[in-house]
């Protein structure tokens, strides 16, 4: 069985998505760095602190645009009418995907916050799923079957 672990400094709804994604799996949550060799995968959730090792990871904008601590403040003041989500390794830095959103002239930070963080947590534990298995996948399939998968008992995807 792959064993996988989880990096959070705040434990978010991202957290349980991802676990409940990987109910088949091992999987184990630190808010420290621990003794993490013995993983297959390690995720960074929500994780401020730095961590050295290959990890995936997932940002709020389409890198390597808006690289920073506050990428939804960054694209509302830029202007910019495209963002989205990018799942990426972390070392070395390689991206595995994006999805983007388009943002309109009436766009608030709050929303667009709001928007970034669902998409995170519908796509980003499909992704690690996906690489887990060794699977091939396009996003925009994974996202048309339903919520993601993860919700427990939505009436969108019929579980």
């Amino acid at each position: 069985m792959k064993k996988v672990a989880i990096l959070y400094s705040e434990y978010s709804p991202l957290v349980d998505a991802i676990k409940y994604q990987l109910s088949d799996y091992e999987v184990d949550c630190f808010t420290m760095l621990e003794n993490l060799e013995k993983y297959d995968l390690i995720v960074q959730a929500n994780f401020q602190g730095e961590f050295s090792g290959n990890s995936i990871k997932c940002h709020h904008s389409l890198l390597p645009s808006f690289n920073t601590k506050d990428p939804e403040k960054e694209a509302i003041l830029a202007g910019v009418k495209v963002t989205g989500i990018t799942v990426y390794y972390t070392n070395p830095e390689k991206i595995i995907t994006q999805y983007p959103i388009f943002i309109n002239s009436e766009t608030h930070y709050d929303d667009l916050k709001r928007e970034l963080s669902y998409l995170e947590q519908t796509i980003f534990p499909l992704i690690i799923k996906k690489i887990l298995n060794n699977e091939w996948f396009e996003i925009q399939s994974l996202l048309n079957k339903g919520c993601g998968n993860f919700c427990g008992g939505c009436s969108q995807c019929n579980h």
